[in-house]
């Protein structure tokens, strides 16, 4: 999806390239938080009762359930008890 004007992405590109190196990782880490905690979220809403475990192997399954056979999915999952 882009739905963003090239204006504006330019806009932004300026002030990401202005920014140091350790800005930007600061912002990539915030990045990767802040979409961690809407994927825990959306799974808490989904499973209000969910323990520790179930949620860490869930979020581990919303993550990478493309990137592994159904197979690997479960011995990986297996492993995370």
């Amino acid at each position: 999806m882009n739905d963003t004007s090239n204006e504006i992405r330019q806009k932004q590109l300026s002030i990401f390239r202005s920014m140091s190196p350790a800005e930007r990782y600061q912002i990539s880490i915030e990045m990767i938080n802040t979409s961690r905690q809407i994927v825990e979220y959306s799974i808490r809403a989904l499973r209000p009762g969910i323990t520790t475990l179930e949620l860490k192997r869930e979020i581990f399954k919303r993550y990478y359930s493309n990137d592994f056979s159904v197979e690997e999915l479960e011995k990986i999952l297996f492993a995370l008890r």
